[in-house]
């Protein structure tokens, strides 16, 4: 995963001005950098590990021809060799990608076959050895080829041109008097070029200094063109006024990339360690361990223990032996509670199943065995796609287990990963609606306190919620069950306490849940009720996958709230990204 940033010009230009394009694409990945231009009939690679907003690739070369990337590891750990861009056997193709392939270890092992050799770990490999020889004539399909949700774009000793390939992920041709530019997204192109062309979905385009022509299977085609007309800070957001708001945008694509990304000789082998182990303990931290907590509801064919890693070491360190597995949930991989836990549990013999949004993290590292959550970069602090997905990895690796122990077969898990993408589909049509209806209802919840309540697998989401609310907009949030919000907890409600209640997946509350309702409103507080025919609907799924749809509408109201008192949302003060004292 990454963006990807270029130009070709009819005048030689200086190839730094690539570090600028790369910058206001550091939301698509910061873990390494790398360029690539013509010089001399030959190409030039420079690469460089680290986050390119802090630093910036060094070439002091001019160049008709270049083409960057950033990159974020999802396949291959961030090292120089994994680094994009990535060269052919011959050194003559220098490619750069964003995106997923799903098939790459097959083409990988016929390629091996033919003799092709393969220096890095990324399945963006296979592209520029799948390429060497014929490669415009190779471009032509290969979509219906190469299977994934991807695009790319490469260069070629010797010719001032640039090709690149638009197979489900965003591609944009800016258009300036001198140059033409190749980008990941519009917004990036700012100040490079007044108009740009969106290069259709399964297409290829080719650019040279004068000219560029767009073509799918059937021929040449066009795309449509859009006006580049952005402000600077606007731009180094993806176009979004924060990248919370972006990152919730982002939920649809990540959860497709979550699915995609996990590899089946890992979920079997992950699968195999949960299912004959005597103990299975999942640990983690904030948002992570609320994803844990849903994780309880799916895996009802083992017994397990889900706890705040923080509390680990004093509740359940005493308890670990050999066949213990811990499944440890860090987006960051950083986390210095979850780190700490399980060296101490790796001390007594445990196995270590990570699940980390960060391939090269310490967690990784750590673990005997880790998944990748895939979700992309996250850089505001309230974590909203990362949380998302990780429910995803968990609920998969369910699915596996359960498949290991012979309760559901193949095509069950098939089933689950289907309604994923289906999923995915209607929560990106429904955001924007999602978005209004925030919008309209955050003057309900502008108080100094509110309460989130639900019961079963949403419980978690009302935890969750409220820890949206309180790091997002600065607001006492309180994550309630419903049964216990009649215990003690309602008496505050007669003040004209706000209610935020998701609807219960499970028909065994839908009493209890008639009740709290009444009786919240019978004390005069205002309520808004999440359900896919609430106050605020959310997208209708199975069980097991509600907690997705009904977290999104929390995640918008604490954003909208934290707007409207306009706080500083995406870094909190007090907040960092991965707590690591």
């Amino acid at each position: 995963m990454g963006g990807i940033f270029g130009f070709i010009c009819k005048n030689p230009r200086d190839v730094s001005i690539i570090n600028l394009g790369l910058k206001r694409l550091i939301y698509r990945g910061y873990d390494s950098a790398g360029i690539t231009y013509e010089k001399n009939s030959s190409l030039e690679v420079v690469k460089m590990l680290g986050n390119i907003s802090k630093s910036e690739i060094k070439v002091n070369d001019k160049s008709k021809v270049a083409l960057g990337h950033t990159r974020y590891a999802s396949r291959g750990w961030p090292t120089i060799n994994n680094t994009h861009p990535i060269t052919d056997c011959k050194g003559e193709i220098a490619l750069v990608m964003d995106g997923i392939l799903y098939d790459y270890e097959i083409l990988r092992e016929k390629l091996e076959k033919e003799g092709h050799k393969f220096v890095t770990t990324t399945d963006t490999e296979v592209l520029p050895h799948y390429l060497e020889g014929n490669y415009e004539e190779k471009l032509k399909g290969i979509w219906n080829v190469v299977r994934g949700l991807y695009s790319f774009a490469f260069i070629v000793k010797g010719i001032e041109e640039i090709f690149a390939v638009n197979a489900g992920q965003g591609l944009y041709v800016g258009i300036s008097n001198e140059c033409f530019f190749i980008s990941s997204d519009l917004y990036s192109l700012t100040g490079f070029a007044e108009n740009a062309i969106i290069v259709p979905e399964n297409t290829y385009v080719i650019l040279s200094p004068d000219n560029f022509k767009i073509f799918n299977t059937q021929g040449e085609v066009n795309g449509e063109l859009k006006r580049v007309k952005y402000k600077e800070e606007i731009a180094d957001k993806g176009g979004f006024s924060h990248f919370m708001l972006k990152e919730i945008y982002d939920i649809p694509l990540s959860l497709i990339n979550s699915v995609n990304s996990l590899m089946e000789k890992y979920l079997s082998l992950a699968s195999m360690i949960v299912a004959s182990a005597r103990k299975v303990y999942i640990i983690g931290n904030g948002s992570s361990l609320h994803a844990g907590y849903i994780s309880s509801y799916y895996f009802h064919d083992i017994s397990l223990n889900v706890i705040s890693a923080a509390e680990f070491p004093y509740y359940a360190l005493d308890n670990i032996t050999t066949g213990t597995v811990v499944i440890a949930i860090s987006q960051s991989g950083e986390t210095s509670d979850v780190i700490r836990s399980i060296k101490l549990a790796k001390q007594r013999g445990a196995v270590i199943l990570g699940i980390t949004n960060s391939v090269g993290s310490r967690l990784a590292l750590e673990s005997n065995v880790y998944l990748p959550i895939t979700a992309g970069p996250e850089l505001a602090v309230p974590a909203t796609k990362t949380f998302t997905s990780t429910i995803v990895v968990l609920k998969i690796l369910s699915d596996y287990v359960s498949y290991q122990l012979g309760k559901i077969n193949k095509n069950e898990i098939d089933s689950d990963k289907n309604e994923i993408q289906r999923l995915s589909k209607l929560v990106s049509e429904s955001l924007p609606y999602m978005e209004r209806r925030a919008e309209e209802l955050v003057n309900l919840i502008d108080k100094e306190s509110l309460y989130v309540a639900s019961s079963g697998i949403n419980y978690p989401i009302a935890l969750e919620g409220a820890l949206k609310f309180k790091e997002a907009s600065l607001t006492h949030a309180e994550g309630v069950q419903l049964g216990e919000l009649l215990h003690g907890p309602i008496v505050l409600t007669n003040k004209g306490y706000p209610i935020l209640i998701i609807k219960p997946a499970e028909d065994q509350a839908e009493d209890l849940y008639s009740k709290v309702i009444k009786l919240a409103k019978d004390r005069g507080s205002p309520i808004i009720t999440i359900s896919p025919e609430g106050d605020f609907k959310s997208v209708k799924t199975t069980r097991d996958l509600s907690p997705i749809t009904n977290v999104i509408p929390l995640q918008l109201l604490a954003y909208k709230l934290g707007v409207k008192k306009e706080l500083p949302i995406d870094t909190p003060v007090g907040l960092v990204k991965a707590v690591t004292i």
